[in-house]
């Protein structure tokens, strides 16, 4: 994939919005209302199957995934560009930047061996996930408050309607998210978002800040309405216009 159209923030969206991995629900359709890291601002529906989902990421990316084909399809609405293929050929590019990545980790460690330690260790020993015990509805779902926090780097909230359940296919995507990442530390963020997400159920607001070794940042969403009906096939289709690329 050419390196502008990469899958920077890869995926965050279905990591972060996606339920918990058990039996999914009949067919979701979620309109949110999202605060984009860049600053920009847009509504737009999130579709949401046994066997699809179709996501907005932080940076207004749309992301695509068909359990039935094992298929991702990322859609970059600024270039008005998009890439369809298997996902064991969006794998095998990952494998490659994940390699080039651990070098620089590699390298940063040597520099200082006994001062990355430490600060992996405090980085470690800072991660908290825990339940507010509060409560509000969002689009007329009931929804409780669960907070992921990493001492100063990222503080994240999720308002969880457990009503409602989704397929979470953040486990698949994993070794594409983490390829997106040069910064050792988002890498470490990112992980730990896509390992600490056991609590059953659809987020239908949230918000994180981040701080890493090269930048920082925000987001967040709410649901503005929650549909139930069978979703149409119009709801993959790629916007026309659009220029396909290839890796």
């Amino acid at each position: 994939m050419r390196p502008h159209f990469g899958f920077r923030l890869a995926l965050l969206s279905i990591v972060f919005v996606a339920g918990a991995a058990h039996p999914a629900a009949a067919d979701i359709t979620v309109t949110t209302h999202y605060n984009l890291v860049n600053g920009d601002t847009l509504t737009r529906a999130s579709y949401y199957t046994r066997k699809r989902v179709r996501v907005t990421a932080p940076d207004g990316r749309e992301y695509m995934f068909n359990a039935k084909g094992d298929s991702v399809t990322v859609i970059d609405h600024k270039t008005r560009m998009y890439w369809t293929g298997p996902r064991s050929q969006a794998d095998s590019v990952a494998n490659r930047l994940i390699g080039e990545n651990r070098k620089e980790i590699a390298e940063i460690a040597a520099a200082d061996p006994v001062a990355w330690g430490e600060k992996v260790k405090a980085f470690n020993d800072s991660i908290k996930i825990f339940s507010t015990y509060k409560s509000r509805k969002i689009a007329g779902y009931p929804c409780d408050q669960w907070m992921l926090t990493a001492g100063s780097y990222m503080t994240s909230e999720r308002w969880i309607a457990r009503s409602l359940s989704t397929a979470n296919y953040g486990p698949e995507m994993q070794k594409v998210v983490m390829a997106s990442i040069k910064d050792p530390l988002g890498r470490q963020l990112m992980r730990m978002m896509i390992e600490g997400r056991n609590k059953s159920g659809l987020p239908l607001a949230g918000s994180v800040t981040f701080q890493t070794m090269s930048r920082e940042g925000s987001y967040s969403f709410e649901a503005v309405s929650v549909n139930t009906k069978p979703i149409p096939m119009s709801a993959w289709a790629i916007p026309e216009g659009y220029t396909q690329i290839t890796l």
